[in-house]
């Protein structure tokens, strides 16, 4: 999640204990391979600098600027699973907007094109980690430390972002919601075939109600109230996730007691200024060993089946149809082939409904419909059914009246 306008030439790698941990995330991440639920011929990854792990070790791929470390967490997942194919495409400072658009700005003026453009029909496995950066968790992180310098003790960070209990950051998470949606969604009609796995953040800082002020200059509230921030937009992403056929991965369990205050070798994240090769308030080489840890933890079991198109909201106008034309409307989910089918309330045979059934969009769809095509008189029970990517949704019904003579 690091601004762009950061400075990230100063660490340099060379520390014996980040080896050592990236070869025990290796060794670790082996033992998930066979237990894979299927081989992986293409992985793709995408997310923001908690993905991408600026300053963990060697910088890779282009642009240089993005900041992607060849040992940060989807590359420990690439060698776990053993896969054919391996495309990050991850880049610090990355918001929502940037799997469809191309990120510009970044530090020595180069541009990564849009994440998405990763994307292949036959991708088979996709991870993102992505929208701390739409609700600006790291700026957040940055101004509670600057106030914190003159209140070690007191509720600065809280009192800025909170003035009279309205959380401004809060506010902010939940306008990323829908931008989450959208990115599932997203990634599902590139690659529709692929499994899908959106990456939660870790614990970064103390859970116990302490601080360690002046290393890291925050207070005990400020500590508390940005880790309540982290498990906020954690809820929200994995809610998001249960919706959209994706698999949350919580990182923030197996990173607890490794937060920012903890001694090094047992840091696995960097305070403001890092003792090992990191880019501040980011992952370590061990913090994205952690996290490959908690992704292959989710690998390693078969996926969930997934689940259909959701059909709701499905009308007949008027309910007494007597000539004319009437208006049947549903809404979807999901883009979706539809099939819509009339039959009398008291038994007999369905009959398809042409001009209602077939391709329809994501959202509300109207169509008009002869009356002649709704069937004599008498009463009739309208049966919808959505289908997507093989899988079929639940059947909704409406009820209505044909008048007249038939």
């Amino acid at each position: 999640m690091r601004k762009g306008r950061e400075n990230m030439g100063r660490i340099r790698p060379g520390s014996t204990s980040v080896v050592v941990a990236v070869l025990a995330a290796i060794a670790i991440s082996a033992t998930f391979a066979g237990s894979a639920a299927a081989a992986v011929g293409k992985y793709v990854s995408l997310g923001d600098s908690y993905t991408a792990g600026p300053l963990v070790l060697t910088p890779t791929g282009t642009p240089i600027d993005c900041a992607r470390s060849d040992h940060n967490y989807p590359s420990l997942v690439a060698q776990g699973l053993g896969v054919g194919q391996f495309v990050d495409v991850s880049c610090s400072s990355a918001e929502t907007k940037h799997m469809t658009e191309p990120q510009t700005g970044l530090p020595l003026g180069g541009t990564n094109p849009p994440q998405f453009d990763g994307l292949t029909a036959d991708t088979d496995l996709v991870t993102v980690g992505i929208g701390g950066n739409d609700a600006g968790l790291v700026g957040v992180a940055e101004e509670c430390a600057q106030l914190g310098l003159l209140a070690p003790t007191g509720t600065a960070c809280r009192d800025h972002y909170a003035p009279g209990g309205v959380d401004s950051v809060e506010a902010k998470i939940e306008e990323a919601r829908p931008r989450i949606d959208a990115v599932l969604q997203g990634i599902h009609d590139r690659s529709p075939h692929a499994r899908v796995a959106i990456v939660g953040y870790p614990n970064v800082l103390p859970i116990d109600g302490t601080n360690c002020y002046p290393m890291v200059p925050l207070s005990p509230d400020d500590v508390a109230y940005i880790d309540a921030l982290i498990k906020r937009i954690n809820k929200m992403i994995e809610t998001e996730a249960g919706k959209n056929d994706a698999e949350f991965v919580d990182t923030y369990d197996d990173s607890i007691g490794h937060d920012v205050c903890k001694l090094p070798p047992n840091r696995w994240f960097e305070g403001l200024v890092p003792t090992e090769p990191a880019f501040p308030l980011h992952p370590n080489a061990k913090g994205e060993a952690s996290m490959s840890r908690s992704v292959l933890k989710v690998l390693s079991k078969p996926p969930p089946p997934k689940s259909g198109p959701v059909l709701t909201r499905l009308r007949v106008k008027p309910r007494r149809v007597d000539g004319g034309r009437a208006k049947v409307s549903f809404r979807l989910d999901r883009d979706a082939r539809v099939r819509v089918v009339r039959k009398r309330r008291d038994g007999g045979r369905t009959v398809r409904l042409s001009g209602a059934s077939g391709p329809a969009a994501a959202g509300v769809t109207k169509v008009k419909i002869p009356a002649s095509k709704l069937g004599g008189r008498g009463r009739w029970r309208l049966i919808a059914q959505p289908r997507a990517d093989g899988v079929k949704g639940k059947k909704s019904r409406a009820r209505y009246r044909v008048a007249g003579s038939g």
